[in-house]
């Protein structure tokens, strides 16, 4: 049976994942669009939304199972953000991902790795990480991005995922070659489990 690893970008609106080998190569990268009918309350919907992620979840375990031969040794998920000046959004992107969690061990018996977006960002991009030192001799990474990417990050990893797997069909907006946000869930889910990889010590 093969072995595989899990790796997920949860928001409320699309969860992008990354299905990986043990050995590292990825054999998925998809996204599921968390959509609830107009009719349903705003204060209920996480939980309509959650509902669709357990159903989606029970069908991708059979679709691991069955068509992929293989089973789940570690899932990975990003940590929430949680930078909005709303603390109801911070609330519910933090409950949200939770809730996701929880799903995801009662599923697969498996506590998912949890890993920020800082160091998803430092163990993906780390030709972008600067090392320096105080005068105490302490060790001080920093991070910075390119000047046109400096508030478009997310832009500078979907453009190094386009790179690394080419074969990837990418969703465009209409008559244009801007992708629409899925895609960057889609490729936040692939840099939380690269960097997943290497914590795990699956790849150096």
């Amino acid at each position: 049976m093969e072995k595989y690893i899990w790796s997920l970008d949860i928001s409320t609106t699309n969860i992008g994942f990354a299905l990986w080998d043990d050995k590292g190569k990825l054999i998925e990268l998809k996204h599921l669009e968390l959509k609830t009918g107009k009719d349903v309350p705003v204060d209920e919907r996480d939980i309509h939304k959650a509902e669709i992620f357990r159903k989606f979840v029970a069908n991708y375990k059979e679709h691991i199972l069955n068509d992929l031969n293989g089973e789940l040794i570690h899932i990975v998920v990003e940590e929430p953000l949680g930078g909005s000046n709303n603390p109801t959004t911070n609330s519910l992107l933090y409950g949200f991902n939770g809730i996701c969690r929880y799903i995801l061990f009662v599923m697969f018996g498996i506590y998912p790795l949890k890993i920020s977006v800082y160091d998803s960002r430092k163990l993906f991009c780390s030709e972008l990480v600067r090392v320096s030192y105080k005068k105490n001799g302490e060790k001080v990474e920093t991070m910075s991005f390119p000047e046109k990417y400096k508030k478009e990050k997310k832009l500078y990893i979907w453009e190094k995922v386009c790179k690394l797997e080419p074969q990837i069909e990418w969703i465009y907006k209409k008559d244009s070659k801007v992708p629409k946000d899925m895609c960057f869930d889609m490729s936040d889910s692939y840099a939380v489990g690269f960097a997943g990889l290497k914590t795990l010590g699956i790849i150096k």
